[in-house]
Order: structure tokens, then sequence, then C-alpha cells
């Protein structure tokens, strides 16, 4: 899985922060956390509407089939 979020504080994006996950042992349950991570990215941090977070959360595998390295 990859994960790339952006927070927007007060109208200016920082910078992009990316991470991989590795760790699942099948799609099902990759594309399950991608789901949850996104439900999660539409709530509202505290309430802040000053604060937004926006991601792009994707599962993919290699073609070799050996899950990406860190």
């Amino acid at each position: 899985m990859f994960v790339s979020l952006q927070w927007i504080v007060f109208g200016s994006p920082t910078q992009p922060t990316t991470q991989v996950i590795d760790s699942f042992p099948n799609e099902q349950l990759c594309n399950k956390a991608a789901d949850a991570i996104r439900a999660e990215l539409n709530n509202p941090v505290g309430g802040q509407q000053r604060l937004q977070t926006v991601g792009r959360v994707v599962c993919f595998m290699r073609k070799d089939g050996v899950p990406p390295g860190r």
C-alpha cells in the first residue's frame, strides 16, 4: 500500500508525506485497510475547518509478486 498525505492549514499546503506499508497477506485485506484510511481522511480533524487532510491511498503488488520494500 502506498499512502501519500498532505495537510492544508489556513489555505497553505504543507509538503506531502509518503509511506509504503507492505505487510498485507493479500490484496483484499489491503483494499479494506485502504477503504478505512480513505473514510478516516473524510472526517475533519477535531472539528477544525481551517485544517484539511488530503491523501492518496493505493494498493499495489510488484510484477514478481514480492511486496515492495520500504
